[in-house]
């Protein structure tokens, strides 16, 4: 039986004519909040938007007194638009540094304490706590996203072990770690990374971990797609941290992130699996499920 449609809108953002950006209320049908995104990106390119990125999502069809606006026209079978498209100097955006949440990952409509433009790239770095754990965590625009992890990894003394954990709110089931018996040393992390990286790296439902023998080092990127370095050795905290910076990152005192300080949603993309066939690929990859549980809900 195929799934019922969700109903998704989404604030839509790019390059319009010549020097102007522009930016647009969409609303989008889909399987899943992935699918709804990738018809509504093809809509908004039709209409002359180049470069779209979403900006503000929220689902729709669990609302109960959600009506589509009567001045929306239809652009596609299950696509919308409330025109106009609002204009804007392009160079104010790019003065801006606007963060765009990297794919997996988006923020709400809802009104929030914070002011997103306060979200910017950088890291944020903590001495040794008292289990003698270092810690940095890393903040990367859509842009940036994927090589900036790789990048990490690369910084890395060494590679000895893969795993992931797929999340519980992905179709309500449990939280699952998977830890990978085939993949051993840096490049073949990357490359699997590279083939899987709409179910791993783009997936809003997955933690991916790389984990060094080295000072019991973890380098994680978690599902709200930051990326986060700990470990017991100083030499590869420093190291790690010489290493971002030399690739253009601040360190930060504050580091307002869509974690704590924005409602937001999670989503995987248009061309993934869903979480069963993607639990039978990893099986086919050589990983094994390691454990299972329910995470504590606050």
């Amino acid at each position: 039986m195929e799934k019922e449609s969700e109903f998704w809108y989404f604030l839509i953002q790019g390059e319009y004519i010549e020097e102007q950006g522009a930016y647009g209320n969409f609303y989008s049908y889909g399987t899943h909040c992935g699918d709804a995104l990738e018809k509504t990106i093809q809509e908004a390119i039709n209409q002359g938007l180049s470069n779209p990125v979403p900006i503000e999502t929220a689902r729709l069809d669990v609302l109960d007194e959600f009506e589509l606006p009567e001045e929306a026209i239809k652009l596609a079978e299950e696509v919308y638009f409330k025109p106009p498209f609002h204009t804007f100097p392009f160079a104010d955006l790019e003065e801006d540094n606007y963060f765009v949440c990297p794919t997996g990952i988006l923020k709400g409509t809802d009104n929030d304490e914070e002011e997103y433009e306060l979200i910017k790239e950088g890291f944020t770095a903590f001495d040794k706590n008292e289990n003698g754990i270092y810690h940095l965590e890393l903040v990367v625009s859509s842009e940036n996203h994927v090589k900036t992890f790789f990048n990490a990894i690369d910084l890395l003394p060494t590679v000895d072990v893969f795993w992931l954990y797929i999340k519980q709110h992905w179709d309500g089931e449990q939280t699952e770690l998977w830890a990978a018996s085939t993949l051993y040393g840096k490049k073949s992390v990357v490359n699997f990374l590279s083939q899987n990286q709409n179910l791993t790296i783009e997936n809003g439902y997955v933690d991916c971990v790389v984990h060094s023998k080295v000072g019991e080092t973890n380098l994680t990127l978690d599902e709200h797609k930051k990326i986060q370095l700990h470990t017991k050795d100083e030499t590869v905290f420093e190291e790690f941290m010489e290493g971002i910076t030399e690739s253009g990152f601040e360190q930060k005192t504050e580091l307002p992130n869509i974690q704590y300080d924005f409602y937001h949603w999670h989503y995987r993309p248009a061309n993934s699996l869903t979480r069963n066939n993607f639990k039978a690929h990893l099986e086919a990859e050589g990983f094994e499920l390691i454990d299972y549980w329910t995470d504590k809900v606050d």
